[in-house]
């Protein structure tokens, strides 16, 4: 592996938006681990109205070089995922800068859909035509999924094999030592439901349709872990509310714990830090969401569970019970092996070393 500490620029830092949730604790994540490696880089919390951080402008680092990993969320820099401000302000400091900047964006998102009264319907293509401007204007592009490069390679020809694909690792940390998991009997008949609160209540709901078959496949109660207080939605088994958790405890409940429950898009799994973390922790997870299509190397049946029947139903449509399946603890205990296994080359560390590579010169380490 190439060691990048004595070549990276003097100013490394990472613009994320402001306040808390997913793309801060991965930016967390990534500080800590160029920290182990002596690499020392400041997160800067972007508000574009207020411009962009003094520790950017060249006159004050007499033209030192600046490195800079964009975490992008539309959303996340303007209420409506159109954060024009933000790309003048980057285009500006380009010009100032001139060769002295490396720029990298992380595609967290790519643009919103929506039905035809929603915002998002009508503000989609803009929000689009934004992030490939972005992505023309940056020295690197990564983002979390097949799906998200695809939309990316239409900026430019010149991006063609140059977006990185980089599934997002468990932004709790990874177990250590890593995940040896005891036998799937072992574990308590409880499934856990974490994250922000959004994302707990839509796994919450479906279990009212999903109770019979959780129940079959031995799930007596619901564990829900995150902050904000409860989700408070109907569902389908008794549920107890932990609140936030730091990360030991955390790990701990995850050893524990009979399977992981989420609800989401099985084409974007890649981007997810729930299903990340229960990969990383070796937990079986079963997935409620209306299945559409297998992507990043992850397939039903084979790296996470499937209650749902796909065939005909539209996103959003009532759960149709598929005829319970892998109920014996080796099938279950196998299904999570193959997640680790995915998950395993997609660890922090790695990711780190990659992204260091991408801010150095451009290119990945191996």
């Amino acid at each position: 592996m190439r060691t990048l500490e004595a070549g990276m620029p003097p100013v490394l830092m990472q613009l994320v938006p402001a306040g808390p949730g997913g793309v801060r604790d991965f930016a967390e994540v990534l500080q800590q681990c160029w920290r182990r490696r002596g690499l020392a880089c400041e997160i800067h919390a972007l508000d574009p109205a207020q411009g962009l951080p003094r520790s950017l402008r060249p006159a004050g680092l007499a033209h030192a070089p600046a490195a800079v990993l964009l975490h992008y969320s539309g959303y996340g820099y303007q209420r409506r995922g159109l954060p024009l401000s933000l790309l003048r302000q980057l285009r500006d400091l380009r010009q100032q800068w001139r060769a002295g900047l490396r720029l990298v964006s992380y595609f967290h998102e790519s643009y919103a859909d929506g039905p035809p009264w929603s915002s998002a319907f009508w503000l989609s293509g803009l929000q689009s035509r934004l992030g490939l401007q972005l992505a023309r204007m940056s020295d690197g592009v990564c983002t979390n999924a097949q799906a998200h490069a695809a939309w990316l390679l239409q900026a430019h020809e010149r991006l063609a094999g140059q977006v990185h694909v980089l599934p997002v690792f468990s932004a709790i940390g990874e177990p250590e030592p890593p995940a040896a998991e005891p036998l799937q009997t072992a574990r308590e008949p409880v499934a856990v439901v974490f994250g922000a609160a959004l994302t707990r209540a839509r796994a919450l709901r479906t279990t009212v349709a999903l109770a019979g078959a959780l129940r079959w496949h031995g799930v007596e109660r619901l564990l829900e872990v995150g902050p904000g207080g409860p989700a408070a939605v109907p569902a389908g088994l008794p549920v107890q509310y932990l609140g936030r958790l730091e990360a030991p405890a955390l790990h701990a409940l995850l050893r524990r714990v009979h399977v992981g429950l989420i609800d989401y898009p099985a084409s974007l799994l890649a981007k997810s830090s729930v299903f990340a973390a229960l990969a990383a922790h070796g937990v079986p997870v079963l997935n409620t969401r209306v299945h559409d299509h297998d992507a990043d190397g992850l397939r039903a049946g084979q790296h996470y569970l499937s209650l749902v029947d796909a065939p005909g139903q539209r996103p959003g449509a009532t759960p149709v019970l598929r005829r319970p399946c892998l109920a014996h603890p080796d099938d279950w205990q196998a299904v999570a092996a193959q997640a680790l296994a995915w998950y395993h080359p997609h660890q922090a560390e790695h990711q780190a070393q990659v992204l260091a590579a991408l801010l150095h010169d451009g290119a990945t380490a191996p």
